[in-house]
Formats: structure tokens, C-alpha cells, sequence
């Protein structure tokens, strides 16, 4: 079995993934809050950590993934009230709308999908725990986490609790015993989601619900918690502190997250009017080339979203599919080939993974061996699956042709005989794209380049 190695957030390094349980890996990511539409950025760690559990699934024989949903949240309350509708009218249609999004960019279902809101009672059990350990209190209809009373406080966001206090805009509220206390239970306005409690009526507080939901379907301890950076500090170090104070464990042995996206050098804001939502996006291109683009980049590091990106995963997926046009034989048997399962395995590496598939492409279009062709089209097709591409009818890829005459197709292939004579190698795979955008196959042989159509 390939050996899985993770960039762990609570270590700081690069580790071996083990699992407690082999024969069943638990994962948790945070999911949507619920109020609106998405933006681009919200879709990167949906995509990031679909291609994490798939590539589990690939090394274990079973994967049980979570990924929760926020229904219950001020945000929520503000944009009903807006739209003069009920909280669940509202939060059910975003859900379905997230669920569309989903399938647009071929996200695979996740085990469980729990709604916070369904989980009230397993919330109150953890607060009624962290009440008996001493970790929480009582205040002015609020309960609240104490801060201090645990030493490790910090660790995965390492900082500080001295320091984060000096330099903090945390409230200063007068139910509170320390500032940095956050709160697990609080008294809901009026004509706002309240639930009975032995602690006064009201709602849970935003970071108890990862902990209930995680631990009712995986347990005290799991294998790896993922999500995005921004969710470091404070979410995740407090569900941490969470489980501690409840359970006197770790929440989980690795905690993944990923990069942040800007758009063109740009953080998205709407003061910029630059904030780009997923439902707009995905109407402009087609999901897939919007999951090549979030694959691009090492799912660690920034992403810089770009027209220019957009037009290069075009491309890359019109080639690729054009290598897979070429099969004569959807059943041929595959070429064993792990290169893209060992990509993936060093810490999630989907840039290498993408170049992996492109090397088999590169195969296909050099050999004119049609059972060659045939088993290494089946094995990009099955390689691929693991980052959830290439999944499509090569054929209905290419939905509509696009007209070129024999007079500009000569042109163009003279164009990038120059370009390669100059070394211009960049240019010469640019020109075969624009051939292969308009079902133009193109092949190099010791009598020059012949071409036809796909």
C-alpha cells in the first residue's frame, strides 16, 4: 500500500499518515454556513478535500467523511428577515443550491451531512460535560468556555493566550470572566431560533456544533480534520479546547487546511467588487474546468484566480480529452500506473497529479499502436478518477465544432514547427491546444506533421 504523508497544521510538519483504524479512516471538514450563495473561494476546500477522500477511499477499504452544514447562525436570521421569509424557507434553498453546485463540479457524496439544527440535543450534552469538568460557566443566560483553565490553549493556532488578549479586538462583555471566554449557549433575540436547555432558553453558540456533530458520527478521536486556513483561529483551536475539556483528548491526529484564493492578486472583497460567486461561475464555464483551475495549485498555497488560468485549464482538459477521443476500445484492459496515487500521496500534491495525467496524454498522442492507444486511454480515464476529471463522454466534450479550414490549419502547424525550431516550446503546446479546441489532432512523425480531424 502507498504510504499517505499529510502537512499536519497541530505539528507543523510534513507526517505519515496512520490511521487509528485501518479498516475504517474518519474525516471531518467544515461545510457551508447556509445564508447565501458561495463564492469561488468557498468551492476550494469542497474540491481540495473531495480529492483527499477519494484518494483515502483508493487506500482504504472504507472512509467514513463528514462535512457538516450551519443552519443556525445570525447571518441566517438577518438575510430571512431581509427577504421577509422563514429561516428553514431560506436555509432549505441554499442547501439545494449547494447541492447543485456539487454535482456541477462533480464532488462526490460524503458519508454523513449533518444540519446543525438537528443536532441540538448532542450540543447540549457536550456543554452539560464541559460544565462538570469545570470548564465552563454559567452568565447572564450565557455558558462560556473558559479560556484559561486549559494550558494547552493555542496550540494548533500557536499562539499565545497572553499575547492574543494584549493584541485583541475580543469582546469585553460583562457575563464574561475572562475576554478571551467564547461562548457554547446563548439566549436568543426575539422572534430568533431558540431551543429549550437546562441553561434558559436560546441557541448554541457557532463553535460547539463541530464538536457535537463530529463526535456523534466519529467518535472522541478521529484521523483528520480539514478546512480552510481562515478557520484556524478561532474555530478550530476552540473546538479543540472543546473536546479537550469534555473528553481529555485530542480531537484529531491530523488537521488539514487549505490555501486562500485571490482573484487577480486580490482579496475578495465587495468594497473591490471583485467577489466572484460560484452559482455566476459556473453558469460562464463548465464545473470540470473549474475544478482543474482549484487543482492547479498546491492546495497549501495561495491561489490566484485569473482569466489566464481559467483559458490554460481549458486547454489542458480539451487535450486530454482529445488523448481520451483517440480509444477505439472503451473496454480495453489499463496499463498499471500509480504515478498520480504517489503525486497525491506526497501531502496532496495536485499539481504534480495533473502533469502525471498530461505525461500519459503525451503517450497517446506520441505512439500509433491503437491497443497501445486503447489501454492508456483506459488508464488516464481510470487515473483521473481520483481527482474526480475526465469523468465525461469525451465524444460530448467537444459539444459543438468549430470551423477551420485546411488553409489555417496549415498555417498554424507552420507557425509551431517555427515556434519549436526557436525553441519556443511554450508557444508550439499552445498552438497544438488551439488545433485541439477546434477537434484538430495533430502528430509529429519523421515525415513531418500529419493531422485529423477528431
Amino acid at each position: 500500500m502507498k504510504k499517505l504523508h499529510l502537512y499536519n497544521s497541530l505539528s507543523n510538519k510534513t507526517e505519515e499518515f496512520n490511521p487509528i483504524d485501518e479498516n475504517n479512516v474518519r474525516m471531518y471538514a467544515c461545510g457551508p454556513t447556509v445564508y447565501s450563495s458561495p463564492h469561488i473561494g468557498n468551492a476550494r476546500p469542497l474540491v481540495v478535500f473531495d480529492v483527499l477522500f477519494r484518494l483515502l477511499q483508493r487506500l482504504y477499504s472504507k472512509v467514513t467523511y463528514v462535512r457538516n452544514i450551519t443552519d443556525v447562525d445570525d447571518k441566517i436570521n438577518n438575510r430571512a428577515k431581509e427577504r421577509n421569509i422563514s429561516i428553514r424557507e431560506l436555509t432549505d434553498e441554499v442547501i439545494a443550491e449547494f447541492h447543485a453546485n456539487l454535482a456541477k463540479l462533480n464532488i462526490a457524496p460524503v458519508t454523513h451531512e449533518p444540519r446543525a439544527t438537528f443536532h441540538i440535543n448532542e450540543m447540549l450534552g457536550i456543554i452539560q460535560r464541559l460544565l462538570d469538568n469545570g470548564y465552563a460557566y454559567q452568565s447572564h443566560g450565557h455558558v462560556l468556555f473558559r479560556v484559561k483553565k486549559l494550558k494547552n490553549y493555542g496550540q494548533l493556532s500557536k499562539r499565545n493566550v497572553d499575547d492574543m488578549i494584549a493584541g485583541s479586538r475580543v469582546e469585553i462583555a460583562p457575563y464574561k470572566e475572562d475576554p478571551m471566554d467564547f461562548v457554547l449557549w446563548k439566549p436568543s433575540d426575539e422572534g430568533m431560533p431558540a431551543w429549550d436547555s437546562p441553561f434558559g432558553k436560546g441557541r448554541p453558540g457557532w463553535h460547539i456544533e463541530c464538536s457535537a456533530m463530529s463526535h456523534k458520527y466519529l467518535g472522541e478521536t478521529f484521523d483528520i480534520h480539514a478546512g480552510g486556513q481562515d478557520l484556524i483561529f478561532p474555530h478550530h483551536e476552540n473546538e479543540l479546547a472543546q473536546n479537550f475539556g469534555a473528553f481529555g483528548c485530542v480531537m484529531a491526529n491530523y488537521w488539514v487546511h487549505n490555501g486562500m484564493l485571490l482573484v487577480n492578486g486580490q482579496k475578495m472583497s465587495k468594497s473591490l467588487g471583485n467577489v466572484i460567486s460560484l452559482v455566476d461561475i459556473l453558469k460562464e464555464y463548465d464545473g470540470e474546468i473549474v475544478r482543474y483551475v482549484l487543482l492547479s495549485t498546491h492546495f497549501q498555497k495561495t491561489l490566484n484566480w485569473t482569466e489566464q488560468l481559467v483559458a490554460q485549464a481549458k486547454q489542458s482538459l480539451n487535450r486530454l480529452y482529445g488523448a481520451l477521443k483517440l480509444s477505439t476500445d472503451e473496454n480495453a484492459e489499463r496499463e498499471e500506473d500509480d504515478s498520480v496515487i504517489e503525486a497525491l500521496c506526497g501531502n496532496l500534491n495536485t499539481p504534480l497529479a495533473l502533469q502525471c495525467l498530461h505525461k500519459i496524454a503525451d503517450e497517446i498522442y506520441k505512439t500509433s499502436d491503437q491497443n497501445k492507444i486503447n489501454s492508456l486511454c483506459a488508464t488516464l480515464r481510470y487515473e483521473a478518477q481520483t481527482l474526480g476529471l475526465l469523468t465525461r463522454d469525451c465524444k460530448a466534450w467537444f459539444t459543438q465544432a468549430q470551423e477551420i479550414s485546411e488553409e489555417e490549419i496549415e498555417q498554424l502547424i507552420a507557425k509551431r514547427k517555427q515556434a519549436k525550431a526557436e525553441k519556443n516550446f511554450a508557444l508550439a503546446d499552445e498552438i497544438r491546444s488551439q488545433l485541439l479546441e477546434k477537434r484538430i489532432q495533430i502528430e509529429d512523425t519523421k515525415d513531418g506533421t500529419i493531422w485529423r480531424t477528431v
